[in-house]
């Protein structure tokens, strides 16, 4: 597992143009993309008036969810292939209020103060330096905004069949509550929401991968 985040950055956007037009073809992923966004809408009080950013969000199962109970959503990726789905998905389900975004907010931000509520799900287990893109995320919501994570809870690397563009083995949940603490975040929660069930090719047992949400507000 390299940690040269522009390897890692490169290997990342060819792993998911990649596998872009395939995607949902696979019931877990979209199980879990159902899930999370469930989980979001049972944590969050969202409302008809609410700007969302999505950061990396693959082909828009969670925005797509989503998106009758907000008023916009800006759906960001680095993907081009992932935002070319999303836009196919948004037109044959006539979604509307879902603009994607090519953009890489680790190198450059977004405006600030611009979201009531900024979430991602799945991404941060690909990005070297998690804690400076959540205070990307911080600084692009409104005061009082919200904030909602997901991502795989720490493992042992055998997740993902190829780790090429992984930066991290899942993630230590109580890592991201620490980063919200110190960030001043409000009443923050964490809880684990789902499971993802796998066996790796010459692995005769089935493993189970939590997945955990964090969420909080902005001060």
């Amino acid at each position: 597992m390299t940690s040269d985040p522009e390897h890692i950055q490169a290997d990342n956007v060819k792993r998911f143009d990649d596998a872009a037009a395939d995607w949902e073809e696979k019931p877990q992923r979209v199980a879990l993309a159902r899930r999370v966004a469930e989980a979001i809408q049972q944590a969050i009080p969202l409302s008809g008036t609410m700007r969302v950013l999505e950061y990396g969000c693959g082909t828009g199962m969670v925005s797509r969810t989503l998106s009758p109970h907000v008023a916009y959503i800006t759906a960001v990726d680095t993907s081009p292939q992932m935002l070319e789905v999303l836009g196919q998905k948004a037109r044959e389900e006539k979604i509307a209020n879902i603009e994607p975004l090519v953009h890489d907010l680790t190198s450059k931000p977004l405006p600030v103060n611009n979201f009531d509520l900024v979430m991602s799900s799945m991404t941060l287990h690909h990005i070297p330096d998690f804690k400076e893109l959540l205070l990307q995320f911080f600084a692009a919501l409104k005061p009082g905004g919200y904030l909602a994570v997901a991502d795989l809870i720490t493992e042992d690397g055998s997740f993902h069949e190829d780790n090429s563009g992984v930066a991290h083995y899942g993630i230590n949940p109580e890592g991201i509550r620490s980063i919200l603490t110190e960030n001043g975040g409000l009443d923050i929660t964490v809880q684990e929401i789902h499971t993802i069930e796998k066996q790796q090719e010459g692995d005769t047992t089935r493993r189970s991968y939590p997945i955990f949400l964090a969420w909080c507000r902005k001060a």
